[in-house]
């Protein structure tokens, strides 16, 4: 019962930030006001940019989860994979690259080149668990990747011209707003197909937390499960640093917050809560982005910072 109670209020929370982000802010939005043209604000820019922000925040969530799980490791992020320095490159390129090499001007959009880097690193690492299995060895070719693709990348800022240098930190410091029309159809659309294809592997990874010969001999199969896993991380971390730019600190605080309130280890309720919890999060990140106080809109990892960085803290201090 209490199970249920904290998700509901979990539900209605998210719900309730998601309508003050559609609706009320930077200014309030009336639908039935025809003398300005609310309707087309709404639905072109309004409600994509508050979808975004709830679909991105329940990725990562799910994501860092996930991995905190498969690691055993509270502080693990949905980052550590290396693939979002794959998108970051790959979105560096294609900003700073076209303008030092001419070749490089292939006209990609900032979201389908940041897929492409993103999708790059997390066949990379798909392939050496299929060899060397999901433990320590992919924690470690995950940084080595993360500093690899952090060297190329401080290369090109060295080369960059100072518009291209300011363009490609904007997009670092994460955005919801970029992704409309049919871009946020088929972001929901991907990242739901990958949460429902972890729902069902949640009881596998709820046994695989005993230790691998436990769960080996209760029938799951261990080494395609964390494949699997593997994948599905990989895939909504990646196709959110795509649209959005690289958001810090949701992966890493929301599972533990959702520890906190829901300590089951019924990992589907878990599921359930990190998702809600990760979107309320995202969501209101977006609504301090765009407070009227302020005379331009924040960007979004500020915001996260603000909100998840003190909590990461006391997890790190209270595990000393």
């Amino acid at each position: 019962m209490q199970t249920n109670k904290i998700v509901v209020i979990a539900s209605i929370l998210c719900i309730i930030l998601l309508i003050v982000d559609a609706f009320c802010l930077p200014t309030f939005i009336d639908l039935l006001d025809y003398k300005i043209n609310y309707s087309f604000i709404f639905w072109s820019y309004r409600l994509p940019k508050a979808l975004t922000a709830c679909i991105v925040g329940a990725n990562l969530a799910l994501a860092g989860f996930i991995l905190q799980q498969m690691y055993a490791n509270h502080l693990a992020g949905p980052y550590i994979l290396g693939i979002s320095s794959g998108a970051s490159l790959a979105v560096s390129i294609t900003i700073i690259g076209a303008h030092i090499f001419p070749l490089l001007n292939h006209g990609l959009s900032l979201s389908l080149a940041g897929m492409i880097g993103s999708l790059l690193i997390l066949s990379l690492v798909l392939l050496v668990s299929k060899r060397f299995g999901s433990g320590a060895t992919i924690l470690l070719f995950g940084v080595i990747l993360g500093q690899i693709t952090g060297a190329i990348q401080s290369l090109l800022d060295f080369l960059a011209i100072s518009n291209d240098l300011k363009a490609f930190t904007v997009w670092g410091m994460g955005s919801f707003a970029k992704v409309i029309s049919w871009d946020c159809a088929f972001l929901i659309g991907v990242s739901m197909m990958a949460i429902v294809f972890a729902w069902r592997l949640m009881p596998a990874l709820s046994i695989m937390v005993l230790g691998n010969d436990t769960a080996n001999s209760l029938g799951v199969k261990v080494q395609q499960t964390q494949w699997q896993l593997l994948c599905i991380t990989g895939l909504l971390t990646g196709i959110s640093t795509a649209y959005c730019g690289p958001i810090a600190f949701i992966g890493m605080a929301m599972p533990n917050l959702a520890r906190i309130l829901l300590p089951s280890i019924h990992f589907k309720r878990q599921l359930i809560l990190n998702c809600l919890l990760g979107a309320s999060m995202a969501i209101l990140s977006d609504i301090i982005a765009s407070l009227p106080i302020f005379s331009i809109n924040l960007p979004i990892n500020v915001c996260t910072a603000i909100l998840g960085g003190p909590f990461v803290l006391y997890v790190l201090f209270k595990k000393k």
